[in-house]
């Protein structure tokens, strides 16, 4: 964490040295106002430098996982994902800030997230971006959570995600590992779609775990 939050401050503490030096006043509270906004400004280019440098940490470490992959609990991928996710974590905080944006959707692409176009993402808490797949205008809702591992039997188990194109995920929902969601489908708000689910295309799901609602336009005619 030395590493991850020091780095990036360096540039923040050039433009906060630059910045200084334009201006100076002998009015207290003119000097002061002055300090107030040079520091501000420093805290948001701090910030960038912090989103940036951790992009391009995963860039390099995220794991390159195509399907479901199991390794055990002790290995080198599982360092290799742990060393992400904190690095992820900790960035977290400033990245809530720029939810839905043009920045937090290159972000994500550059952590290993496969993402089209006219997709809007409002949520932070895409925890392994690198084993994330979003179609073409797909839209998720705020604090939406995706979780592409988890641990059983003492192994560590990595499945990819993957919202096809026109899909929707509601506002809160959480999405397991493997899962895949339908082209057209939607998720409501604060839905549980478990592991290794297939959400069918255009089909509504919602609940804890999250169960068929509606039905497609094409099932409901018949």
């Amino acid at each position: 964490m030395v590493l991850v939050w020091g780095v990036p401050l360096a540039p923040a503490i050039v433009y906060y040295d630059w910045a200084s030096g334009l201006f100076s006043s002998e009015h207290q509270w003119t000097q002061a106002l002055v300090t107030g906004l040079v520091l501000s400004s420093s805290f948001i280019v701090y910030t960038f430098s912090l989103l940036t440098f951790s992009a391009l940490l995963q860039f390099i470490l995220h794991l390159r996982i195509k399907e479901k992959t199991v390794v055990p609990l002790a290995s080198f991928k599982t360092l290799r994902w742990a060393f992400c996710g904190q690095v992820l974590r900790s960035t977290q905080p400033c990245l809530q800030h720029f939810v839905p944006s043009f920045f937090a959707n290159a972000y994500f692409r550059v952590c290993g997230a496969k993402i089209g176009k006219n997709t809007q993402i409002n949520t932070f808490r895409i925890n392994d971006p690198g084993l994330m797949r979003i179609d073409d205008d797909c839209v998720i809702g705020g604090s939406a959570t995706f979780n592409g591992h988890l641990v059983e039997k003492g192994q560590m188990i990595f499945a990819p995600i993957h919202l096809k194109a026109g899909s929707l995920i509601g506002a809160g929902s959480t999405v397991q590992p493997g899962v895949t969601i339908g082209e057209n489908a939607v998720i409501a708000t604060n839905a549980l779609i478990p592991k290794y689910r297939t959400i069918p295309a255009g089909e509504v799901w919602g609940g804890l775990p999250a169960v068929r609602i509606r039905g497609s336009s094409s099932r409901d005619e018949s």
